[in-house]
């Protein structure tokens, strides 16, 4: 298993296609937050931007997601794996685990780049600050520190990360070409900026907006932006059923996808 898993690595996470808008990201993310005499705008500024990276940390990740089953269609190495005994399973389980640490990283990494920016700035300080006490939570009512939040949040990242390799990688599987899949997987992670604004265009009170918007997987996977709209924790709770509903659902449509001796 693990050779597997070190295979998908060096075939899809080590492509130049990946590691370069990467790096552009990470020296991005070095700007977003600016040096200030008030910590707390600078520690809700990583929250506020970080998030708002989400539409060029999707790119790379789905550039990563989009073409991990399209390689073994072409190359008929589908065919092969599945004349195994243990091949299918072993492969598909390969794919997601290195997909998802390779996602895990990259969005860790963007928001420790964001994170390390305010924590240097403020000389350290700051972290055990009330989440009310910065301006982009100040409305939320929660009793979080600003360390507390930031632990919660990259728990998220990690399970959110495994989740959108999930979807990914089923679309791959499903799909003749990495067009699809990237383009589906654009539009899933895009889907809360797009109807944000289609809704504020309808009139929408702002209240409803959050609430709808708390059940996209983008915004469980950035946990900050449930604490900042307030969401109830059986909110929380319902998104770790549909979570977990997704996590058994998906992998079996990927599998069946993956052993049709009819796929090409």
């Amino acid at each position: 298993m693990l050779s597997l898993i070190k295979a998908e690595f060096q075939k899809r996470c080590f492509k130049l296609s990946v590691l370069i808008p990467w790096g552009m990201i990470l020296l991005l993310s070095t700007q977003l937050v600016r040096a200030s005499s008030n910590i707390s705008d600078m520690y809700a500024d990583v929250f506020l931007k970080f998030t708002g990276m989400a539409p060029f940390i999707g790119i790379v990740i789905f550039t990563m997601f989009s073409g991990a089953y399209i390689q073994e269609y072409e190359s008929k190495m589908n065919s092969l794996i599945n004349s195994t005994k243990l091949g299918k399973k072993k492969t598909i389980m390969a794919k997601w685990i290195a997909h998802g640490i390779m996602a895990s990283i990259i969005n860790i990494s963007v928001f420790f780049v964001v994170f390390h920016k305010a924590y240097s700035a403020a000389n350290g300080k700051g972290l055990d600050l009330q989440l009310t006490k910065l301006w982009y939570f100040g409305n939320s009512g929660s009793t979080l520190t600003v360390l507390q939040l930031i632990l919660i949040v990259c728990l998220t990242i990690i399970l959110g990360s495994f989740f959108f390799a999930q979807i990914g990688l089923t679309l791959s599987s499903i799909s003749k070409s990495a067009v699809l899949p990237f383009i589906l997987g654009g539009v899933i992670m895009g889907l809360p900026t797009f109807l944000n604004i289609i809704l504020v265009t309808m009139g929408i009170p702002s209240k409803t907006i959050a609430h709808i918007g708390g059940f996209f997987p983008l915004n469980v996977m950035y946990y900050s932006e449930q604490i900042r709209n307030g969401m109830p924790f059986i909110v929380t709770l319902i998104n770790a059923a549909l979570f977990l509903i997704a996590m058994i659902v998906l992998p079996k449509i990927t599998y069946k996808a993956f052993v049709d001796p009819n796929k090409k």
